[in-house]
């Protein structure tokens, strides 16, 4: 165990520094590099990623759609949810030449979180429009806004 002194106006102290507040310390740490990894993340997805359009959830609904023609070929998408949680149970991409293909997600998708990323099959394509199938989490949850990100 280490040990340092310091002195004040009446005596001398000894100090020990204890495991438990070393520990307590590099959690600290450790939550500040994780923090400080994420802020740094965050831009580097907006950088390699365009927003195709965003929607208002409507619950009384249960499916919207986000018309994307028009924004250029993609790769992959993702779905990032603002404002409250949903629970999304596919996405289906309605490609350029009438083509449409589902991806199952089958999550809830809380607020501020993006779904995996979905790979489009083949070269960039042409995304025209996405349907979004999905129900509301929970009957006093606030607006929620789904956000579609594609990936060139």
């Amino acid at each position: 165990m280490r040990t340092a002194t310091h002195r004040t106006s009446q005596s001398m102290h000894v100090v020990r520094f204890i495991p438990e507040i070393q520990e307590s310390r590099l959690k600290q740490l450790l939550k500040a590099a994780v923090l400080i990894l994420m802020t740094l993340a965050t831009p580097a997805f907006a950088s390699n990623w365009q927003q195709l359009g965003k929607e208002r959830v409507n619950f009384g609904m249960e499916r919207d759609e986000i018309r994307a023609a028009s924004k250029g070929l993609f790769k992959a998408l993702s779905v990032e949810v603002r404002g409250a949680a949903v629970y999304i149970r596919s996405v289906t991409v309605h490609y350029g030449q009438d083509e449409t293909m589902s991806f199952p997600v089958g999550r809830i998708v809380q607020a501020g979180e993006r779904t995996r990323v979905i790979d489009l099959p083949g070269s960039a394509r042409l995304v025209r429009k996405v349907v979004f199938d999905y129900k509301k989490v929970r009957e006093d949850a606030g607006k929620a806004e789904v956000v579609l990100w594609g990936r060139k």
